[in-house]
């Protein structure tokens, strides 16, 4: 028997716990050192079961999507061969795709998940959102508490726009657990959404509002509930009159965001149609991927274009202009190519489990995720990357799990 076979529950342990730690640290700040060490633990776990049982962990990692996510790779390692400024496209490159990023945690996951089953991954990832979510929350609650210690109200001020991100990412969870939560645990989703609804308004960010009112208008394709409906508009219509009522001057700026229509200089000479402009001079090959270099090609023109909104780059404010920037058509196809593969294989894996209501919710919260965060909130603001990795991660250790069953079902 060997070491792996003996040590399976401890080493099973050890490998979610891993993975749960790094997911719910992601989006917290000033931890990046906790990161790293989780980060490189990770590598050197990966390393020793690829060492100790490397065929069943190549065959974990054979799968179409990850080839997909690593001929993404190649293309923006060949766009530093023509980029203006090569240094700042490695570095960028480095840190978005091998620094906890897309490519490695695809990777690791799957690496070190390779052993648990389908239904152990799916609970993992659905935790995972869980506890992320909770502890995101309670930070915000922390930081609103110490500003209210110096006088800053809530709704007053736009220094908690950057949370707006995690809450885009992990907001999936909150439908999923009205209907994996005990009747007797309601109260504590109660709570939670309320909580959520508070840290989402104070964010003052509209991006992340439309990202997440999709992604809820989206859940209601698999399932509708309607009485989680009601709970929803009730909750949010009663906590507003709550909010204009009793303050009524510190409310000004989220009910004006709430009723602002237009685009905040984002189209026509704003940050989208400014970033089109540029793109157009160069948009097979791009100019090189990072934002030292579009900052710097944005205000040696600035002169040219008097009618541009911003006199200096303040960014595209889209993840995908950024990247067909950078990278060029190319990219930008190769992006594409992986964000329908997800999609694909999530709406894919939905539809055949169904009846297993982990499994399930997982394909559902991985789905949801990556539509709010890339293609709504990805179309308002130039998001991160990194956390794609995480998607990607869960997905192709699922994809690889969920496989072997369907090939074990055929042969019987």
């Amino acid at each position: 028997m060997s070491f792996l076979e003996r040590n399976e529950k401890t080493l099973s342990k050890y490998n979610r716990a891993l993975v749960l730690i790094f997911v719910v640290l992601f989006f917290v700040e000033n931890v990046t050192r906790y990161k790293h060490i989780l980060f490189y633990l990770m590598v050197t776990t990966s390393l020793v079961y690829l060492f100790l049982d490397t065929k069943n962990v190549l065959k974990r990692l054979n799968n179409k999507l990850l080839y997909g996510v690593i001929f993404l790779s190649i293309i923006l390692y060949i766009s530093i061969s023509y980029s203006e400024i090569p240094g700042v496209s490695i570095k960028a490159i480095n840190n978005n795709l091998l620094n906890y990023g897309i490519l490695s945690l695809s990777l690791l996951f799957p690496i070190i998940l390779y052993r648990e089953s389908l239904k152990a991954i799916s609970k993992l990832l659905l935790m995972s959102f869980i506890v992320s979510l909770v502890v995101i929350l309670l930070v915000e609650l922390s930081r609103y508490y110490a500003a209210y210690q110096h006088g800053i109200l809530p709704f007053t001020t736009y220094d908690f726009r950057h949370v707006s991100d995690a809450l885009v990412f992990f907001f999936p969870i909150l439908p999923i657990l009205w209907y994996l939560s005990p009747k007797s645990k309601l109260i504590y989703f109660y709570v939670l959404s309320a909580v959520f609804l508070f840290v989402l308004l104070g964010t003052l960010a509209r991006g992340a509002w439309v990202a997440i009112a999709v992604s809820g208008l989206l859940f209601l394709c698999f399932k509708r509930p309607w009485k989680l409906i009601g709970v929803v508009l009730c909750l949010s219509l009663v906590s507003l009159v709550s909010i204009k009522s009793i303050y009524p001057d510190a409310s000004k700026k989220l009910f004006y965001k709430l009723e602002q229509t237009d685009s905040t200089h984002r189209y026509t000479n704003g940050t989208q149609g400014t970033a089109l402009e540029l793109i157009k001079g160069n948009p097979i090959i791009g100019y090189g991927f990072g934002d030292k270099i579009y900052h710097e090609k944005y205000n040696s023109v600035i002169k040219e274009h008097p009618e541009w909104t911003f006199k200096t780059s303040i960014g595209p404010h889209n993840i995908w202009l950024y990247i067909w920037f950078g990278a060029g058509i190319a990219g930008l196809i190769a992006f594409s190519a992986v964000f329908l593969s997800m999609c694909y294989s999530s709406i894919k894996e939905i539809k055949t489990a169904s009846a297993k209501p982990e499994i399930y919710f997982a394909f559902i919260a991985l789905l949801l995720s990556l539509i709010g965060f890339y293609l709504v909130r990805g179309m308002f603001e130039q998001v991160d990357l990194k956390p794609l990795g995480v998607l990607l991660g869960f997905l192709i250790a699922m994809m690889g799990h969920s496989a072997d069953e369907q090939k074990i079902k055929s042969h019987e």
